[in-house]
């Protein structure tokens, strides 16, 4: 194998992959420094130009035009500008709508909320995300809207959320309050693991709990990256982030415990909603997590990890495994750019607890992205906005969403939209450069699209070994382990209760115990205390609110 040291190959990161004359300006565009005009720069200037001449829709246009202000979160360097991109654009000159939002950071986001909460009900943007706010404390306090009374004017949105899926949309009240994203792929996630390091180590994938051992520990205790420094190796890590309450999720699914996507509630045997505290196997999860920890197998940290570090960590030669996106081919493509030429993250089944449990959470098919606020309501817009997103949901809207604009990033073949096939040879990354499936904005992502950038324009048995990956992780090895994740319920308890008793509570006792500073016996303890302080109110609405949905309520 073909060693490199760590910190080679970060401009490979930071490449659009596949397209080497080019790298990212601020506004995650290709840099206009490059000898050449990159392929995808070139699309970035005609869909721009394309956008500026559209003609207005004939099914949504508001003639005299309406601006939309919003408040909302990016992530992964996307064009974030008005003019950053043709999708913005775009939309103004086929319905009349210019869409303003400020743009923060995910770290930046709660504080910016906070600061224009306290500005009053008329200073609020029209829109706004509720991210870790949540929208029953925004509703509680009248902040944003119900959205129950306008359904019949947004048909094609609850059409795509499906009738199957109503009650992920509504929340603990039964209401509705945000404009979703919708999602048509199942998969999402997958556990990768370096198939070159295995292969050093003279082992197969991993297929029991031991067998998972003796992978991390050979990680742990070898120098795969040969760069002579046999302890920056970390065998496994995993996304954290809100406030380190999802801390090990993926592991909990080794102990048959299909935890929420806040990690904090499961649905048991009987159907039973509660608390993960509560399962039978927690505490063999837990005294497993602080056996790892004691092997310094979990390193320092683990809770603190971001998808973004993660990949970052993938990409520079010192993960050995994890689980992220699929998608996430770009990680493999920096290694060899490298040098590592052997290196390969391949797409495995979930990990195997030691009791047989195997499990991976599907993809949020229903992902809340916007409140209509109190401040658009005391200016008259909300019909008006109602009917934009509903628009952006028609086949004309989803089309600019996936497609962009025809003859420039697709044409129409047979009837069927055909991206462009230099905008998708790299998969996602320069499809998404240029503005399109912008996520921070949301929408409905076509099956049909995303296919076309998997498969990178190209037949199935063309892949390369990247893409193939790809494939296995979102259509293959993880269909027969999928489990749908409880929805987090943000009851009153819930809202109450969340920051002093789950991530400033029993989160902070869980790491302490994981990392040896109390017992398993100190943390039981501390939870039944929590418990008697709301925890219990927190378990018991949850629990109600899902026993409704089994005898057909969910709505007042």
């Amino acid at each position: 194998m073909k060693k490199r040291p760590i910190a080679a190959g970060m401009c490979a990161l930071l490449m659009l992959a596949g397209c080497g004359e080019a790298l990212p300006d601020s506004t995650g565009h290709p840099s206009e420094e490059a000898e050449e005009i990159s392929a995808v720069l070139k699309t970035d200037r005609e869909l721009k130009a394309a956008a500026d001449s559209l003609a207005p829709s004939s099914i949504l246009n508001f003639g005299d035009g309406l601006e939309i202000t919003g408040l909302g979160v990016t992530f992964d360097g996307r064009p974030t500008s008005f003019d950053g991109c043709y999708y913005f654009p775009a939309i103004e000159k086929m319905t009349g709508v210019r869409v303003s939002i400020d743009w923060q950071t995910a770290e930046d986001y709660s504080t910016t909320v906070a600061a224009t909460l306290l500005s009053g009900r008329s200073e609020l943007p029209d829109i706004l995300n509720p991210m870790d706010f949540g929208v029953m404390e925004l509703a509680g306090d009248e902040l944003i809207l119900p959205l129950d009374d306008y359904l019949e004017l947004m048909p094609d949105i609850a059409e795509a959320v499906g009738e199957e899926h109503m009650d992920a949309w509504r929340s603990a009240d039964g209401h509705i309050y945000t404009i979703p994203s919708v999602s048509t792929i199942r998969g999402s996630f997958s556990v990768m693991i370096r198939q070159d390091w295995l292969n050093e180590l003279g082992m197969d994938v991993p297929d029991t709990w031991e067998d998972w051992l003796a992978y991390w520990r050979g990680v742990r205790d070898n120098d795969l990256n040969g760069n002579g420094d046999p302890s920056d190796e970390i065998p496994v890590a995993f996304a954290g982030g809100m406030g380190g309450e999802r801390s090990l999720t993926q592991l909990m699914n080794a102990f048959g415990i299909a935890a929420s996507n806040d990690s904090q509630f499961c649905v048991l045997e009987d159907g039973t909603c509660t608390m993960v505290y509560e399962h039978p196997r927690y505490p063999e999860f837990l005294s497993a997590m602080a056996g790892l920890y004691a092997e310094g197998i979990l390193r320092d940290g683990y809770g603190d990890y971001t998808y973004s570090s993660i990949e970052e960590m993938m990409g520079n030669n010192t993960l050995g495994s994890t689980m992220t996106f699929a998608a996430s081919g770009a990680q493999t493509a920096a290694l060899r750019e490298s040098g590592d030429e052997d290196a390969l993250w391949i797409s495995t089944a979930p990990v195997i607890g030691p009791y047989g449990d195997r499990m991976i959470p599907e993809r949020e098919l229903i992902t809340p992205m916007w409140c209509i606020t109190a401040g658009a309501e005391e200016r008259g817009r909300v019909e008006d906005i109602v009917r934009f997103f509903n628009w952006c949901f028609t086949e004309e809207g989803a089309y600019l969403y996936n497609y962009g604009i025809e003859g420039v990033s697709y044409t129409v073949e047979n009837g069927v939209p055909v991206l462009d096939k230099e905008l998708v040879a790299n998969g996602f990354d320069d499809y998404r450069a240029v503005g399109m499936n912008f996520e921070p904005f949301g929408g409905l992502w076509l099956r049909d699209a995303y296919m076309q950038c998997l498969f990178a324009g190209k037949d199935e048995s063309d892949l390369t070994d990247i893409r193939k990956e790809t494939y296995k992780g979102l259509f293959d090895i993880n269909n027969e382990y999928f489990y749908v994740q409880p929805v987090t319920i943000e009851t009153p308890a819930y809202v109450k209760y969340r920051t002093t008793l789950i991530t400033d509570g029993v989160c902070k006792y869980r790491d302490m115990a994981v990392r040896g500073e109390i017992s398993a016996e100190e943390f039981r303890a501390a939870y039944e205390s929590l418990k008697e302080e709301g925890l219990s109110e927190v378990a018991e609405e949850c629990s109600a609110y899902y026993r409704s949905l089994s005898s057909g309520g969910g709505k007042e």
